[in-house]
């Protein structure tokens, strides 16, 4: 049983994403289905215009290169790319989402041409949800739970970015090991909860002295990492006491409820005969063992 060929326009607008038909120069020739306005935008005003005229240049050129490709190969393509109605000149006060959509293409070339042009059919399925969770999977293996820092993981992704400059452009970098200095004592003393209250309040406090290309990172435990890209080892001590007078000044003031604690820190920068990110950090790690070794609260 085939359907009449006056209903298929309206099977086509049941269709629960849009369905674009486009011509080979980008032009919109139809726009059927996706009717939900929470979902999508009624994208049916740009028939008759071309994608160039109505997408910024980049966008437009992503979208043509995808036409012709699919035409060329003469199959089916699945892209993903992200796209806001404000990118589209038309859709700016139409119904529909506010925000940045990410959506996954189907472009399918047609047997026949239409208007004498080569054409594609291109659904297009939102997949913003799906999109945000893989983003929140992402960020969940790389974040500290407990204060919101990157974890080891990243930490070691990053000096490894940062080793490959130093070797490629002689870029500097320093790191800098900190220690919570008695902390078991604390835990012991207190409770696990006011140990976790102070290692909150020491990882909000070096979160505040960042500039924008630094990272601070929980090593573990009561362990944190500092990376400070473009910085000697002489500025990375002076950092280094920033942060360790920070701690003794911030936590009295701005955490009454906190037992006084202090830090010990190590400071070593990337040298010319290291062969990995490994060597900083393990000089670093060295350093603090030596400040702790000398009586803890003091910069090594």
């Amino acid at each position: 049983m085939s359907l009449p060929a006056e209903l298929m326009p309206a099977v086509l607008d049941a269709l629960p994403d849009p369905l674009f038909i486009l011509s080979a120069s980008g032009r919109y020739l139809a726009v059927y289905g996706g009717s939900d306005p929470g979902y999508y935008h009624d994208g049916r005003s740009l028939v008759g215009q071309y994608i160039s005229d109505v997408m910024p240049a980049d966008k437009a050129s992503q979208v043509l290169d995808q036409i012709q490709r699919s035409l060329e190969e003469n199959r089916l393509l699945k892209v993903e790319y992200p796209l806001a109605a404000t990118e589209v000149k038309g859709l700016e006060s139409a119904d529909g989402p506010a925000e940045m959509l990410w959506f996954e293409g189907h472009i399918q070339p047609l047997a026949e041409p239409v208007d004498g042009e080569r054409a594609v059919v291109w659904v297009a399925r939102n997949i913003t949800p799906r999109r945000e969770l893989e983003e929140q999977l992402r960020l969940a293996s790389v974040i500290d739970p407990l204060t919101r820092l990157f974890n080891r993981r990243k930490l070691l992704e990053v000096l490894a970015e940062r080793f490959a400059a130093h070797r490629r452009y002689d870029e500097a970098c320093a790191v800098v090991m900190i220690d919570v200095d008695h902390f078991k004592q604390v835990n012991d003393r207190y409770g696990h909860s006011v140990g976790d209250e102070a290692l909150l309040a020491v990882s909000n406090i070096g979160r505040g002295m960042l500039r924008e290309n630094d990272l601070l990172a929980r090593f573990g435990g009561e362990e944190f990492v500092l990376v400070l890209p473009q910085t000697d080892l002489e500025h990375a001590r002076q950092v280094a006491e920033r942060f360790r007078r920070a701690v003794i000044e911030h936590l009295s003031m701005h955490y009454p409820d906190i037992p006084p604690v202090t830090v010990s820190l190590g400071v070593a920068a990337m040298r010319e005969e290291d062969v990995s990110h490994e060597g900083a950090l393990n000089r670093a790690d060295e350093a603090l063992y030596e400040a702790k070794r000398r009586g803890r609260n003091r910069v090594v």
